[in-house]
């Protein structure tokens, strides 16, 4: 029975196309069992995509220099080692795959010595060594009838093979062979695709870099663990004893942080819905955190109300009740009803919007270069009105308060006097003027870290049509030109861990994550060496992370870096840590 018989599988390299792979094995395995299985051809010059196909089917690739252009070094290889194959008697048959006609001595030598020939080539293999085969297979004919295959199918192939051979860097032209040794040639333009990349591109399951390709979301080791993770709860509990052990029952939240990692090792608070250990803090009912300090919340610090607006008011509102005659009341109130009516309507005294605006702005008028970190704004504003309710303004914090108001604005977390403030608009020169003055004011890094903010105050994933809204009604209709920028999405393009996805975008996470931890490693640093240099700063940090830019975010100074993180500040040529005042 042909099942049974021994054969030898011949493949000519040069005369066959490498989408034939998957298909010559399965029809040469129907006439017996594929003793030798060879391939010929000159692998130094390159493998004419028989590489891959020959890798993954166990083919044994021989190399045959061409000493002189011109000669076919291949084909004489080929008919020397079938010779010798020939000789060894131990097989029964031979599988000669080749379109050239030079192999008809060979078949027929074959033949006389009552071996079995199966040949397998293109339409176009001559007559004379066709009918000196016992059977011939035309590739052309029986291949496109057999190689049955739609996106679908092709989507999952791709897939598990990625899946099985992800190792960060799978090479794109490695999974092109895979499917070509798969499916034969496959027409990607009869699925939509201009290009195999393009193809690839496609999968949202993919990130592709260049010409290497690995899955977006690779499952994580740690994930194997979660039994061993601690709860919400715990991690609570580590908490409180340490800062029970504290005198005043508060502390550093960089220390607490170093302490629950030294204890628990480290922690994914991403688990509990918390990006960063102090929004963890912030959810949890036992602590109270008040900038980067933490207390234990029955030992939290209230907030000082200065007396001096309600003695002003309170004698007022008892006048106001004493006085029977209401005409007077009504003479009384009218001069100042602007001011005084919003504080008649509750028991207690709250500020109201423009009170508290015109404190801010005052204060940043005395700060240098009209502009203070965003914690330090506040603590001015509740030593004068105590905490204050944002709530009733219809902003949930006080940076989403600072964001509502025209007077000053807000970049991350540093508040300056705004460019459009009630001073600026008493002087209103010519309209060409403005003009002028707002294309020599649009500042490159600034439109970039408006960018990241905007990105991360939308959740991380805001439009381009919404964005540019942003950035038109803040720089002007003509800040992209005013820039050097094309259009937004080039605009995007060029900043740091910002990627297009679709008509949105959004920040990179492994951006965000250094971020986080280039923070963290100033406020350690700061917190240790007390009062380090900015140059010092500034030189552990390159070396901590390699590649580290600070301009990356929009900045062009260093000290303007430092000074928007939390928890610290620069200072002349220092960097020191902001304390809480109790």
């Amino acid at each position: 029975m042909t099942e049974q018989k021994r054969l030898a599988l011949l493949i000519d390299s040069d005369n066959v196309s490498a989408k034939y792979a998957s298909f010559i094995l399965s029809e040469a395995a129907k006439f017996g069992e594929l003793t030798y299985k060879r391939i010929y051809g000159d692998w130094e010059k390159g493998s004419n995509g028989w590489h891959y196909p020959a890798l993954n089917n166990s083919i044994m690739p021989v190399q045959q220099t061409t000493y002189i252009t011109g000669k076919n070094a291949t084909d004489f290889s080929m008919i020397i080692d079938a010779m010798d194959i020939l000789y060894t008697g131990n097989v029964e048959g031979f599988v000669l795959v080749t379109s050239d006609s030079d192999f008809t001595r060979l078949a027929i030598r074959l033949r006389e010595a009552g071996k079995f020939v199966v040949g397998i080539g293109e339409v176009k293999t001559p007559l004379p060594f066709t009918s000196s085969c016992h059977k011939f297979i035309y590739l052309n004919q029986e291949f496109e009838q057999t190689m049955n295959y739609d996106e679908k199918t092709l989507r999952k192939a791709v897939l598990d093979y990625v899946s099985e051979n992800d190792d960060g860097k799978l090479d794109l032209l490695k999974i092109q062979a895979f499917l070509t040794s798969k499916y034969g040639s496959i027409n990607y333009g009869a699925i939509g695709f201009n290009r195999f990349s393009n193809f690839i591109d496609s999968f949202p399951e993919l990130r592709r870099n260049n010409s290497f390709v690995t899955l977006k979301n690779s499952p994580k080791k740690s994930v194997k663990h979660n039994e061993n993770l601690p709860s919400d709860r715990e991690i609570t509990d580590v908490i409180v004893g340490y800062l029970k052990r504290k005198d005043g029952g508060h502390e550093d939240i960089s220390r607490i942080e170093q302490y629950v990692t030294a204890t628990l090792g480290k922690i994914d608070y991403s688990r509990f819905g918390s990006k960063r250990f102090a929004k963890f803090i912030d959810k949890q009912s036992a602590l109270f955190r008040k900038s980067t300090a933490v207390y234990l919340a029955e030992n939290a610090p209230k907030p000082v109300k200065k007396p001096e607006p309600k003695q002003e008011q309170k004698p007022e509102q008892k006048i106001e009740q004493k006085q029977e005659p209401k005409p007077e009341i009504k003479q009384e109130q009218k001069p100042e009803q602007k001011h005084e009516i919003k504080p008649a309507v509750t028991e207690a005294r709250l500020p109201d919007e423009s009170e508290i605006t015109d404190i801010i702005v005052t204060y940043l008028k005395t700060a240098k270069n009209g502009s203070e970190n965003l914690s330090a704004v506040e603590k001015q504003v509740e030593s004068s009105f105590g905490k204050v309710d944002y709530s009733r303004f219809g902003a949930k914090t006080f940076a989403k308060f600072l964001d509502k108001q025209s007077a000053v604005c807000r970049t991350n977390t540093s508040v300056a006097l705004s460019e459009n403030s009630a001073e600026e608009k008493e002087e209103k020169p010519a309209k060409k003027a403005e003009k002028k003055d707002a294309s020599e004011k649009t500042d490159l890094d600034a439109v970039k870290r408006e960018i990241q903010i905007q990105t991360v105050s939308h959740e991380n994933r805001i439009s381009l049509p919404v964005l540019g809204k942003i950035l038109r009604k803040k720089y002007g209709k003509n800040y992209l030109k005013n820039i050097g920028a094309l259009s937004l999405k080039q605009l995007v393009t060029a900043v740091a861990g910002v990627e297009i996805d679709g008509n949105y975008i959004r920040i990179e996470d492994a951006f965000l994550a250094r971020t986080e931890k280039i923070e963290q490693f100033v406020r350690e640093f700061v917190a240790k060496n007390g009062k380090p240099s900015i140059k010092s700063l500034s030189t552990q940090l390159k070396k901590k992370f390699e590649g580290f830019d600070f301009t990356d975010y929009g900045y062009s100074r260093f000290s303007d870096f430092i000074n928007a993180i939390d928890g610290v500040r620069a200072d002349g040529y220092y960097v020191e840590q902001i304390t809480e005042k109790l």
